[in-house]
């Protein structure tokens, strides 16, 4: 796979968690995918996009920071926690309780991370000056506060590099990924760069103790059984609602768990593109839970 970094500077956006008084600093590949698909559909490329995405080949992560250099999603039961010592109980338990507010590591200090050797302390504060959410008030005729989160770094999704891909990406960046994008956020300039090259090797190995799941995801059927054995994971449901023009109303499409990103397994699974379209929909709505994976030691 020619995987590439889609690297996004971003100055403000709003990327809701389900109320618009709250923003976090992050995103998942099915709220891109979705905003390829627009993007798609205003270009009249839809059917060709869809019919790429479709390819094995084709993958896509989440959204992690980029601060001179790419994060991975922090994973799930890692560092293990230390034997229980009384004298430093007190100690030992504030870092465990700091290392499970992270949701990204620096590539460099990733291996130190999972080993229980990083500075957690360092690492939240990076974290913390990464990304500053911020309410604002409301404007002209808008009843409602929109949180708004404001970036110090970049962030960059992975993905299977295309002519069409480039050419989506580079027409988002003006259309803008997010929530209030009348108003202005959302926008972002647009880098396509070579992925590290141990990043490059581990994301291609088939081999490794553990596989680090990097894009919230789902196996199909026929995989399920395999990659649960001895998995560490987190679940989280995809909902929400799909406007139909025939029916001038929001319709609630089809529920969807999927691992989050972070959960680790022995093994790596395709996953697939799934319609989520509510019944009787006119047309597909799709929710992408393909895998992508970052091998790694312990």
């Amino acid at each position: 796979m020619a995987l590439k970094i889609y690297r996004m500077h971003f100055q403000k956006a709003h990327f809701g968690d389900g109320y618009l008084n709250t923003s976090v600093a992050h995103f998942e590949a099915s709220r891109l995918f979705s905003a390829l698909c627009l993007e798609a559909l205003k270009n009249d490329c839809l059917d060709e996009f869809i019919n790429e995405a479709e390819k094995e080949s084709f993958v896509l992560s989440d959204a992690f920071p980029y601060v001179g250099e790419p994060y991975l999603p922090k994973p799930v039961s890692y560092p293990k926690a230390k034997k229980f010592d009384f004298e430093h109980f007190q100690h030992d338990a504030n870092s465990q309780k700091i290392a499970d507010s992270l949701y990204a590591v620096p590539l460099s200090e990733f291996q130190s991370f999972v080993n229980g050797q990083a500075d957690v302390e360092e690492l939240a504060a990076k974290q913390a000056a990464f990304a500053v959410t911020t309410e604002v008030t409301k404007k002209g005729e808008d009843p409602y506060e929109v949180a708004v989160t404001s970036f110090s770094g970049a962030l960059y999704v992975i993905a299977e590099q295309s002519q069409l891909l480039d050419q989506l990406m580079m027409s988002l960046q003006f259309s803008g990924l997010g929530g209030k994008r009348s108003a202005g956020y959302g926008s972002f300039d647009l880098e396509i760069m070579d992925l590290p090259d141990e990043m490059s090797s581990r994301m291609q190995a088939d081999q490794g103790d553990w596989q680090l799941l990097l894009a919230a995801s789902l196996p199909r059927n026929a995989e399920l059984e395999e990659v649960m054995d001895n998995a560490t994971y987190e679940i989280k449901k995809d909902s929400g609602f799909a406007y139909s023009e025939s029916e001038q109303e929001l319709l609630r499409k089809q529920d969807l768990y999927k691992f989050k990103a972070g959960s680790i397994f022995k093994s790596k699974y395709k996953g697939a593109i799934v319609d989520v379209r509510p019944a009787n929909f006119a047309h597909p709505v799709y929710n992408f839970a393909k895998g992508l994976f970052y091998s790694f030691e312990v």
